[in-house]
């Protein structure tokens, strides 16, 4: 006897019923929650997706999701950002795009070319021009020679711009590799002509850019995250004659549990600005601040309040 058309099609129904739901099963379950274990090596930029700001709605399975009590944040700063490393979430947007000089926070792009073009134990001697250099000095000696480990680690913690220029000079097309590595990157708002950031006109960048470059750095040189995480460090010359010590210019480092590490910068047109990785892994910006380690922790502080993390 021939089964009955119903039932044939009553069979059909459970058999994809139990595909259906072996499939959802399968699925990951990414998670934004603050308290989840913090993965040091986030997605680089092949995978970045391009941000939206969205309006999210109140669904309890949406998560962060905005606490409306809590209203805007205003900040001083004539630029700022928060967002999820991958892109994927922008927390916080004031003009982020916007084309500004970013004083030492040149010094990622720079820190990325060394860590791509050099090793780490070479011996570089420091030119006299380095130390003639404006803005913040490392103390370095002319003639004075040291490993690149040694001078990044200056150049990074101290926010030196004698350490910088050193570093670049060891290779006559240095600042053509920082711009082609922007494209590269595909950073829309960014332009180099010096490595240590100091005020030029065609030296500048965004609050966005300046956060992928970052997310970049410590993705691809996980090593660099040690290197930001560091309040003290005591470094010597390559014949360990000369001592450095180091003082990480992050004056939230240590100060706020929340953050991992981060990088300074400041300059008369820049104004201040700053850099950092959360523990919830939110990237910050703060570019042209009168008080870039206030606004940002006011801004740490505001997504903790302004977003609910867990259900």
């Amino acid at each position: 006897m021939e089964p009955k058309p119903y039932k044939t099609i009553f069979l059909v129904l459970v058999l994809g019923l139990i595909v259906w739901f072996s499939g959802s099963s399968e699925k990951k379950i990414v998670s934004e929650n603050p308290g989840d274990h913090y993965n040091p090596k986030p997605a680089l930029l092949a995978d970045f997706v391009p941000p939206q700001l969205l309006i999210l709605d109140d669904s309890e399975n949406t998560l962060p999701r905005r606490n409306w009590s809590v209203p805007a944040l205003e900040v001083q700063a004539e630029a700022a950002l928060a967002m999820r490393p991958d892109g994927g979430r922008i927390y916080y947007n004031k003009n982020m795009e916007t084309k500004r000089p970013v004083a030492s926070l040149t010094k990622l792009m720079t820190a990325i070319i060394v860590l791509e073009n050099y090793q780490p134990d070479e011996i570089i001697t420091v030119p006299v021009e380095a130390v003639k250099r404006e803005g913040n000095q490392g103390d370095l000696r002319p003639s004075e020679k040291l490993t690149v480990r040694s001078l990044l680690s200056i150049m990074l913690i101290d926010s030196s711009n004698d350490a910088a220029f050193t570093l670049a000079s060891q290779k006559e097309n240095f600042i053509s590799l920082m711009n082609q590595k922007a494209r590269d990157l595909g950073l829309r708002n960014t332009h180099f002509t010096n490595p240590d950031g100091l005020d030029e006109e065609d030296n500048y960048s965004s609050a966005f850019d300046i956060a992928k470059i970052f997310v970049y750095l410590f993705g691809a040189h996980p090593e660099a995250l040690d290197v930001f995480k560091t309040q003290n460090m005591v470094v010597y010359s390559a014949d360990g004659e000369i001592t450095h010590r180091l003082q990480n210019t992050n004056e939230l480092l240590g100060r706020m549990n929340e953050i991992i590490g981060g990088k300074t910068g400041h300059t008369d047109k820049a104004g201040g600005s700053l850099v950092l990785l959360t523990k919830n892994n939110i990237i910050t910006v703060v570019l042209g601040s009168p008080d870039r380690f206030g606004e940002s922790e006011k801004l740490i502080k505001w997504l903790r309040a302004a977003y609910i993390w867990e259900k």
